[in-house]
């Protein structure tokens, strides 16, 4: 497996196993918590024509993985201008991928990029019913920083963050 950048021509395959992943997750863990209206809102947002004008944001990331040449994790975010702070706004890995250190390798990419780039904090938003990605963020050094009730969609979220 491969870690890399994305590049423009991955965006149509990088979004359409992004929303493979968001309803395989959202029909796994989320179904009765998340709306089927924030799913639908959430992977309109993960189009390859919004990836494509991510990779043209000088403050924005994005990562893949790659497995025999298909993409099977992606990874996203943003710097918060020259600030410090990094904003992990999605990472997610294929259903067939997952449990074998993808989203693992994904993680490690996205601290030492922003490790690089000068910041001293990364902070992400997931559900409290995302078990497995909560444990993923804590094996990676991440801690709960607070608590938001009825965030997003009037559902709950954990913020939590890693200081650099």
């Amino acid at each position: 497996m491969l870690v890399r950048k994305m590049k423009t021509e991955d965006a149509e395959q990088a979004s359409r196993m992004t929303r493979t992943v968001m309803l395989d997750s959202w029909e796994k863990n989320e179904l009765g918590t998340y709306p089927r209206k924030a799913l639908e809102f959430d992977m309109a947002r993960h189009s390859a024509e919004n990836y494509r004008e991510s990779l043209k944001a000088d403050l924005d990331f994005a990562f893949v993985a790659e497995d025999e040449e298909r993409i099977v994790g992606v990874s996203m975010g943003k710097l918060v201008g020259e600030s410090g702070l990094a904003r992990l706004d999605w990472i997610g890995v294929h259903p067939n991928h997952q449990r074998k250190g993808t989203g693992k390798a994904l993680l490690e990419k996205v601290v030492d990029y922003c490790e690089a780039k000068g910041c001293h904090k990364i902070t992400l938003n997931t559900m409290p019913a995302l078990v497995p990605a909560i444990n993923l963020y804590l094996r990676a050094g991440f801690v709960p920083e607070a608590y938001l009730h009825e965030e997003w969609w009037k559902v709950d979220f954990i913020k939590m963050s890693k200081w650099l």
